[in-house]
């Protein structure tokens, strides 16, 4: 998501996107967008079209967009889209008793510590190969120490 944010920034700032227009222009960018996509769906659904390929591009195509407009109005308001994603998961979680929250925890710090290898391995060459063998046994690894716990 960082990576889309700085596509953000850099629109709004060779645009000269102000406050007000970032939050107008974002705010009915995602109105706009799930429009599309209801549209899309509706016609899937109700007048049964094919869920055709090209569908499914134009469908993955608006989600890309409407992403790039959330982010927009996460950035306005000064908040960080990976902060308000954290946030909301540990909100579900603890409302839909999905999981409890150290194991929410070990799957965050597992995340945190293969994007720190994903960064390193960008620097040392590392294949994605690598990369999914490290995390694997990361995975056992933690697996293991939760089944202690218990």
């Amino acid at each position: 998501m960082k990576d889309l944010q700085s596509l953000v920034f850099k629109f709004m700032e060779r645009e000269g996107v102000t406050l007000k227009q970032a939050l107008m222009q974002s705010s009915l960018g995602i109105c706009a967008k799930g429009g599309d996509l209801a549209e899309i769906v509706r016609g899937v659904t109700y007048n049964s079209y094919p869920y055709s390929d090209e569908r499914k591009a134009r469908m993955s195509e608006h989600l890309g967009e409407l992403l790039f407009y959330w982010i927009m109005l996460a950035s306005t308001t000064g908040q960080s889209p990976d902060q308000i994603m954290s946030e909301y998961i540990s909100a579900y979680i603890q409302r839909t008793k999905l999981m409890s929250e150290e194991e929410f925890q070990a799957i965050k710090n597992r995340d945190k510590m293969f994007e720190e290898e994903h960064k390193n391995a960008e620097k040392t060459g590392a294949s994605i190969l690598e990369m999914l063998k490290y995390v694997k046994t990361q995975e056992v690894q933690e697996k293991k120490l939760r089944e202690q716990i218990k």
